[in-house]
């Protein structure tokens, strides 16, 4: 009887560490797997696969007045593939490295001037002004910037901002798109 136990109680032992072996290398292929996988996203990504990221956005009120330099919310959003732009806090965060373009624009009437400034993190990009001649003035421009994960593009303004009217007239905006991912 004694033998017996002491072959099973062998036995045994050669069995867990048979099982400690082959759960080793499931744990070893599961990693790899994950790691595979892992690069076969990566890889989709940077082939143009999802990267759809384009947002258009403007003010939902008439006017907005800013008495001093605070990022101006455009909180009615037209477009948001990819879900970069947030019109909670007017933050566009890039999912992706890559080269993006942006535009501003702001329209004002006379007497009631103001500014705003294409920021990238806390570096002012390009600015334009509006509302400082008789009539409407209208003013925009464009900036190509490249972006990383974790940098935030967005625009601060100070004074008088004209918002959306009716539904054709739209006096300032801002919008961006992904145009090569790198």
């Amino acid at each position: 009887m004694e033998l017996q136990i002491k072959l099973l109680q062998k036995a045994n032992k050669e069995l867990k560490r048979e099982l400690l072996f082959a759960q080793y290398n499931y744990n070893t292929g599961l990693t790899a797997l994950e790691t595979r996988i892992d690069e076969l996203e990566a890889q989709r990504l940077a082939n143009g696969s999802n990267n759809k990221i384009i947002f258009r956005a403007t003010l939902s009120t008439r006017s907005l007045a800013l008495s001093t330099v605070k990022t101006a919310v455009f909180d009615i959003v037209h477009e948001n593939f990819g879900n970069a732009y947030n019109p909670m806090n007017g933050i566009f965060t890039p999912p992706l490295n890559g080269t993006y373009v942006f535009q501003i624009s702001i329209g004002n009437p006379t007497g009631q001037p103001g500014r705003v400034f294409l920021k990238k993190n806390l570096e002012s990009i390009e600015y334009v002004f509006a509302g400082y001649t008789s009539g409407w003035d209208q003013a925009g421009k464009t900036a190509f910037l490249y972006l990383e994960v974790g940098d935030i593009v967005y625009v601060e303004g100070t004074g008088h901002i004209t918002g959306t009217y009716d539904v054709e007239s739209i006096h300032s905006s801002f919008s961006g798109a992904l145009m090569h991912v790198c």
